[in-house]
């Protein structure tokens, strides 16, 4: 059994990510604003590291990002607001918009049940017709007036096939021992339109390389589960300390990695009370392997912490790399990794420089770039440029594009008046910018902006909307 110390920290995550939905991040704005300048170097195309192996030191306790575990507390209470009825649920907004060619938005906005309770649903635009609104009105939930989209879809994003024929959307985690129901995790065929529950409840799962199976944690067991209707989940993996934000399925479909993390008494210089257990667990059953161990006293609680490089050859976890034979290699210390999405190369900023690296640590490119705070990023469909948010001005807030082919950054434009931006996506063709940009005064709204400077100005697409993701879409053809 987990701790009950442990147990109850998981919860309290959680619930504050999913249920309780604390106070909006701001994307990490900053107050200061420069120049866009341009680079020193850019980045070769089709270049690939060569990562030797490297030997880690005997234990690894400093330089993991993100939040400090809490001191164990009792679980909070929390009281699941009733569903409300699809009959009388208030109908989603005036007409939509006009959809974006070859792209499908997902979003959520707040409707308005028969109890009088305000309710985030899920949307998607243009609207698929077999959406039911009885089973996606309530689907993230009571609106509590803390919602916070940027902690919860962080990691509880739907996630489409490799294929690009069907998406998972997870609904709201299940905790029965504290009486919290869940909401269900759909899966929709995005060639007709049809929608079936997958799983009762909500669950972080990762594709299979061909689209035919998901991977997910439900207590101690890591699960895989076949697409097709009537298929029962098949146990992997048990272990009483797995985390269950982490099963993440190899690009090359050879492992699921996985996570355990054990709480214990302070040891060592630095008083490290956590010791973070990486598996490599395989698909078709067997024995799962110890790849490395983590010994710290934090950790980042989120999906995203773990993730394959696009070749499957190595595992970015909490703030390191690791090669499949459990080395840990030379990256530095450099919070804010993230893969580059076509080549097992990685990005982060230090010292305000956009960095290019190996996962040896080598660096092929560096641009001089005037970014905000926080990883508010995102890349084109082809992975060629980054978009990113720039500090604030008294008109709004800048975006920027950098380009790795010819090395340019480029302002394209203003969001206005908009304190904050955040959930930033391209669309399917690469010509415009999708976002959630607020000005501060309790409402969100989904903007555009063309991603080419002087190609047209940011419109507001979607009123009292928060934009979850974007993607390719067929419509239905």
């Amino acid at each position: 059994m987990k701790t009950h110390g442990l147990r109850s920290q998981i919860f309290e995550r959680r619930t504050g990510y999913c249920l309780l939905m604390m106070l909006l991040i701001l994307a990490g704005c900053t107050s200061s604003a420069e120049t866009v300048s341009q680079p020193t170097s850019t980045i070769p195309k089709g270049t690939s590291p060569d990562a030797p192996v490297a030997t880690p030191g005997p234990t690894v306790n400093t330089a993991v990002p993100t939040a400090t575990q809490p001191a164990p507390t009792d679980a909070p209470t929390f009281t699941p607001s009733p569903a409300p009825s699809a009959a009388a649920a208030t109908p989603p907004s005036p007409t939509p918009p006009t959809p974006i060619d070859g792209t499908l938005l997902l979003y959520t906005t707040p409707v308005t049940g028969a109890d009088g309770q305000t309710y985030w649903a899920f949307r998607t635009l243009p609207p698929l017709p077999q959406l039911d609104p009885a089973a996606f009105d309530a689907h993230y939930g009571p609106d509590t007036g803390t919602f916070d989209s940027s902690m919860f879809f962080a990691s509880y994003n739907p996630q489409p096939s490799p294929d690009g024929q069907a998406l998972i959307v997870p609904g709201l985690p299940a905790y029965p021992e504290y009486g919290v129901e869940g909401t269900p995790t759909w899966l929709l065929d995005l060639a007709t339109g049809a929608t079936r529950q997958l799983l009762p409840h909500g669950v972080i799962a990762t594709w299979s390389r061909d689209s035919d199976a998901v991977a997910y944690v439900e207590g101690d067991t890591l699960y895989t589960l076949d697409v097709i209707p009537e298929a029962a989940p098949k146990p992997v993996f048990q272990h009483p300390d797995l985390w269950d934000i982490y099963a993440k399925w190899s690009p090359d479909g050879q492992w699921i990695a996985a996570v355990t993390g054990t709480e214990h008494e302070p040891t060592g210089e630095t008083e490290t009370n956590l010791t973070l257990t990486y598996w490599l667990v395989p698909p078709g059953g067997g024995p799962a392997r110890e790849l490395a161990q983590l010994e710290t006293y934090s950790a980042g609680y989120g999906a995203s912490d773990l993730a394959w490089s696009p070749d499957g050859q190595f595992l970015r976890a909490h703030g390191w790399v690791y090669d499949l034979a459990g080395n840990l290699l030379p990256t530095g210390d450099a919070g804010g990794l993230e893969w580059l999405p076509d080549r097992p190369q990685l990005l982060y900023w230090m010292d305000g420089a956009l960095r290019v690296i190996t996962p040896t640590g080598d660096e092929i490119a560096r641009a001089q770039v005037n970014k905000a705070g926080g990883t508010n990023w995102a890349f084109s469909p082809d992975g060629r440029r980054l978009a990113f948010g720039m500090p604030p001005e008294e008109e709004g807030i800048p975006l920027a594009v950098h380009d790795f082919d010819s090395g340019e950054t480029r302002r394209i434009g203003v969001v206005p008046d908009a304190v904050y931006f955040y959930s930033l996506h391209w669309s399917a063709d690469g010509s415009l910018l999708i976002f959630t940009a607020g000005t501060g005064e309790g409402r969100d709204d989904i903007w555009t902006m063309p991603a080419t400077p002087g190609a047209g100005a940011p419109e507001r697409m979607l009123a009292d909307a928060t934009l979850i993701e974007a993607l390719p879409w067929g419509g239905g053809q």
